[in-house]
């Protein structure tokens, strides 16, 4: 799981173990957990209809994954990275959305956040029962096909192209902000008088007025990287319609030999960042750019970040 947040809302419902079970909570609101997008996904949402909202949502996301997860030999994402170079690899809509809005940020961090990381990616191995870094020379090797210069992207016709053989891309790092965006849209749109909280592996989005606040707001508790597993090191007050998205070097990672070496991979090395911050937290209006800044913002140095995160009006924290 690569983000975590923790939603501490002044509202009772229950996120329950990772097999997937729903809940009637007090005051009438519905919350229901289930295993997607490679992790943990809880929606509570409360006023009328609140279980069809629920329901529809991860109904939702569950058709957004089967687009963009790579390892689905049936998704757009599997048939781009299957197809050979130069072949145009039709895409859905939402696939295009993320890529276009993925293609804008590899631009505006110098190449920080890049979708095109797939190849490396292959060679880490962070659920090992007996994890390793890998070869230095196979890591080298599997960089000459990175880089999103190597992408033909076609808005208007909605395909993608490669320039070279081997390129591959992986929206995972910016799919679950996606997902979380167009469900709040989705929210907005069908059930506009409806209160939702949409935790998508840490990847926390909500949706119109918390009853228990005087003003509607909502506040999320920032994970603590040394702390226990929900134990949060601030709180940060988010309002309809807005994202909170971390990336951290704690969640998948090994230690070996005194280094931590975790998931989020610096483009350019290969190799876990390492700019002396433990995690970044996004906070800003849409939930795709959230996902792909907080990425990144680990990538880039804490100034360079900043510079980045302000360009989309968004805050930055650093732990």
């Amino acid at each position: 799981m690569k983000k975590k947040i923790c939603v501490i809302v002044s509202l009772i419902f229950v996120i329950c173990a990772a097999g997937g079970c729903a809940n009637r909570t007090s005051g009438g609101s519905f919350s229901d957990t289930r295993y997607m997008l490679d992790t943990v996904c809880t929606v509570t949402a409360g006023g009328e209809n609140a279980e069809k909202l629920v329901s529809e949502v991860f109904d939702l996301v569950s058709d957004i994954e089967s687009e963009i997860d790579r390892f689905d030999p049936e998704s757009a994402v599997s048939a781009f990275n299957s197809a050979p170079a130069g072949t145009e690899a039709a895409l859905t809509d939402g696939c295009a959305e993320i890529i276009s809005a993925a293609l804008q940020v590899y631009e505006k961090s110098g190449g920080a956040f890049d979708i095109t990381i797939a190849p490396v990616e292959d060679l880490w191995d962070f659920k090992s029962d007996d994890p390793k870094a890998p070869d230095g020379a196979a890591v080298s090797k599997a960089l000459e096909h990175v880089g999103c210069e190597k992408l033909i992207f076609d808005a208007e016709n909605k395909t993608l192209a490669k320039t070279e053989d081997g390129v591959m891309i992986d929206l995972g790092g910016c799919g679950k902000g996606y997902c979380c965006q167009a469900a709040l849209d989705y929210i907005s749109e069908n059930y506009p008088n409806n209160w939702a909280i949409l935790d998508f592996g840490g990847n926390v989005g909500v949706f119109g007025k918390n009853p228990r606040t005087d003003d509607g707001s909502f506040t999320v508790g920032i994970q603590s990287p040394d702390g226990e597993n929900g134990a949060y090191s601030m709180t940060e007050t988010i309002s309809s319609g807005m994202s909170a998205v971390t990336s951290g070097t704690y969640q998948r990672h090994f230690v070996l030999d005194g280094v931590n070496y975790h998931h989020i991979l610096d483009p350019k090395t290969g190799m876990p960042a390492s700019n002396g911050h433990e995690s970044a937290t996004i906070i800003c209006r849409s939930g795709l750019i959230a996902d792909c800044l907080s990425t990144a913002c680990m990538v880039l140095p804490e100034d360079e970040g900043r510079t980045l995160a302000e360009q989309y009006g968004a805050k930055v924290i650093y732990q």
